[in-house]
């Protein structure tokens, strides 16, 4: 069985940060000139989390891998735009209409919101149901880097547990205000980073309760709670649906099966749905195409599951 979803998560690379890029070209629909990006060089020091979202320590290439025609607002993978027929372009018009009445200057449209155009985009076009998934899965994690910024080396959630773990008897040493709010502030980031969402929102609450919180913190504090409580969640809930249909009617080889599966359970811990979670995790451990390391993961994730 091919392993190399798997591998290209654990593997750390001695590239350089993410470099891209940029070209021109003109939007199929519209005639304007639209940016496209083409990513250069790109590293995975920023660690990695249980839903497969990767880091690279300087930059996310998901922030630049779409690209939006400025007038009717198609939104599409940068290389797509070359090799999708015009014609088959024009039928996604009408899915654009709704987009083009919210935003009249695309340089003001978050980047998760680009994702769930282009996925709209794509559902047009007959894309499958996996595809689209990713989509959403890859939104929900450009909302995830508003809250969480880059975490040099944080590998996987045993990784940001072991650090939790340790968070109280860091915040019981004689620590001043400014370095208080630093540790309750990483220590929120690891816990969303992992997925440990109870614990996610107990340091956010302590942070919030600190006297002399700044300006600039108190909006840190609302964009984190705005990416992680409002963004994010719609976003996965759209991944999993389409994850789900995916299974269902997707002519999926093995490995992206595998894939779909495993995912599909750690966006179920992550939205609290647990029973759906433990059943995916158990069906990942129970494959016996699954590689040694996501038998693992999926069997600690399970059991983690059980100690809440």
């Amino acid at each position: 069985m091919k392993r190399l979803w798997w591998v290209a998560v654990l593997l750390t690379s001695p590239a350089l940060a993410t470099q891209v890029a940029l070209t021109s070209m003109r939007c199929p629909l519209d005639g304007t000139a639209i940016r496209v990006h083409e990513k250069l060089t790109s590293d995975v020091l920023g660690g990695w989390d249980s839903d497969l979202a990767r880091y690279s320590s300087q930059g996310q290439w998901r922030t630049y891998a779409l690209a939006t025609c400025p007038l009717s607002l198609l939104t599409l993978y940068g290389t797509d735009f070359a090799r999708i027929p015009k014609e088959e372009l024009a039928r996604v018009t009408p899915v654009l209409s709704p987009w083009q009445n919210r935003y009249k200057d695309a340089e003001t449209i978050p980047h998760w919101e680009r994702y769930e155009i282009a996925a709209a985009v794509y559902r047009a076009l007959g894309k499958p149901h996996h595809q689209l998934g990713e989509l959403y899965l890859q939104g929900s994690w450009t909302a995830r880097d508003i809250a969480v910024g880059v975490f040099v080396g944080l590998q996987g959630p045993q990784a940001a547990r072991a650090l939790l773990d340790s968070g109280d008897q860091e915040l019981a040493k004689d620590l001043d205000g400014a370095t208080r709010k630093i540790v309750l502030h990483n220590l929120a980031r690891i816990a969303h980073r992992g997925g440990f969402n109870e614990e996610r929102d107990h340091r956010l609450r302590q942070f919030a309760e600190m006297d002399d919180l700044s300006p600039r913190e108190r909006q840190v504090l609302r964009e984190f709670r705005q990416a992680v409580h409002v963004v994010e969640p719609r976003l996965q809930d759209q991944a999993i649906e389409e994850f789900t249909l995916a299974l269902k009617t997707d002519d999926l080889d093995e490995e992206s099966r595998l894939r779909t599966t495993y995912v599909l359970a750690d966006l179920y811990r992550r939205r609290g749905r647990t029973e759906e979670a433990s059943a995916g995790y158990a069906s990942v451990v129970a494959s016996i195409t699954s590689p040694d390391e996501v038998r693992e993961l999926a069997a600690w994730l399970g059991t983690a599951l059980t100690k809440q």
